[in-house]
């Protein structure tokens, strides 16, 4: 708990106000502020979510399980918590263009060029948020004295985004994502838990999706069971990321050239035409991420993926799931080329037998994902061109 209260000739407001402030100068965009025991609101979460578990579509992510138990205990996660500061941080690059989502709508019907989400092309945002939390908490010390704290991303069993519904920062997408009318979702969320007592600023947003199905209409692989529901055994992003093992056939076509995540839900979504660009240079593009041939990518030596992805969030995959997931793609190129009458000039005749080179490479390696995948792709790849 604080020692010296620095803060005790100001107001609950006042006191928020100068939090707020301190948190856009540690280049968060949206800043909530809540008090513990105002998560009693959220008294349908734990049944909700309870259904969600008992639903089974969770897929490979155990560590949802535990997550209720810290809902009705947080502090489990920081003994003596009072208060919690919910952030959002912009992560679109510097060289994002206006017409952003139709560019990258694009990049998906080139079916020799590997998609990388936007968010995982530059820096790992767990490292980014948490330098900044830190500076963060640092200039929060300075109006209300010493104080314990913990920063949570991702790697805490924490409802992130429920807490930023109450503290304001926007409402659940129907791709269940946060949306904010002037950033849309093209954001990371972080919270700051504090033993130290804040006020609930009272500022709930309303639901702006309206009528619109637009992100469930997109899914390439019909992952949403409807509005705000969704099977993550179907979704790209957990399949390329959180799924460790052999994709399933039948969804294996449905990938497209998508290598590390999907953006597709957001990348339809009209409320990210509003979507700002980071305030801090973090999230620029790495390693030509952003237009990378499959082949390219698929020739790294496990070194080079060590190497190229340090730092970034792509590293904790591990080699031998990222080259699943080329394979993936390498064995999508012939059908998509039929599907998007792609015509490349006659020069990337050679890419088709560097592909098909590495392809019986692959199918050798030590690695049972690797090569069952590759022979997949090998045939896919034969057969139709």
């Amino acid at each position: 708990m604080n020692g010296d209260i620095k803060s005790k000739n100001l107001s609950a407001r006042e006191i928020n106000k100068k939090i707020k402030k301190s948190g856009y100068d540690s280049g968060f965009s949206s800043v909530g502020i809540l008090a513990i025991d105002d998560l009693k609101i959220l008294n349908k979460l734990p049944q909700d979510y309870d259904d969600y578990l008992e639903a089974n579509m969770y897929g490979d992510m155990a560590y949802l399980e535990k997550k209720l138990q810290y809902f009705h205990k947080p502090d489990k996660i920081l003994p003596g918590v009072q208060s919690a500061i919910v952030v959002a941080m912009n992560y679109l690059n510097s060289e994002t263009k206006q017409n952003w989502q139709k560019v990258e709508l694009t990049k998906l019907e080139n079916p020799e060029n590997g998609y990388v989400s936007i968010y995982a092309r530059g820096r790992d945002y767990h490292k980014v948020l948490k330098k900044n939390l830190k500076i963060f908490a640092d200039k929060i010390s300075s109006i209300t004295g010493k104080f314990g704290h913990r920063a949570c991303v991702d790697s805490v069993p924490i409802f992130e985004i429920e807490l930023a519904v109450l503290g304001g920062i926007g409402w659940r997408g129907k791709n269940t994502l946060l949306l904010n009318k002037d950033q849309g979702s093209t954001f990371f969320l972080g919270v700051l838990l504090l033993d130290y007592p804040l006020e609930t600023e009272k500022s709930s947003v309303e639901d702006h999706c309206g009528t619109c199905m637009a992100c469930i209409d997109i899914c390439p692989t019909k992952a949403f069971l409807g509005p705000y529901k969704l099977n993550a055994t179907r979704c790209i992003s957990y399949l390329t990321i959180e799924h460790k093992g052999v994709i399933p056939l039948k969804l294996r076509p449905l990938i497209g050239n998508r290598i590390y995540g999907c953006d597709d839900c957001q990348l339809i979504c009209p409320w990210n035409k509003f979507a700002k660009v980071a305030q801090v240079a973090d999230f620029d593009v790495r390693n030509g991420l952003d237009d990378a041939r499959l082949v390219d990518l698929f020739s790294w030596t496990e070194s080079e993926f060590r190497d190229r992805h340090s730092g970034s969030s792509i590293l904790r995959i591990g080699y031998h799931q990222w080259l699943r997931n080329i394979a993936i793609a390498l064995g999508n190129v012939a059908s998509r080329k039929e599907k998007y009458n792609y015509r490349p000039e006659r020069s990337k005749s050679e890419t088709k037998r560097k592909a098909l080179q590495l392809l019986r490479k692959r199918i050798t390696d030590s690695s049972p994902l690797v090569s069952i995948h590759a022979s997949w792709a090998l045939s896919e790849y034969e057969s139709r061109m």
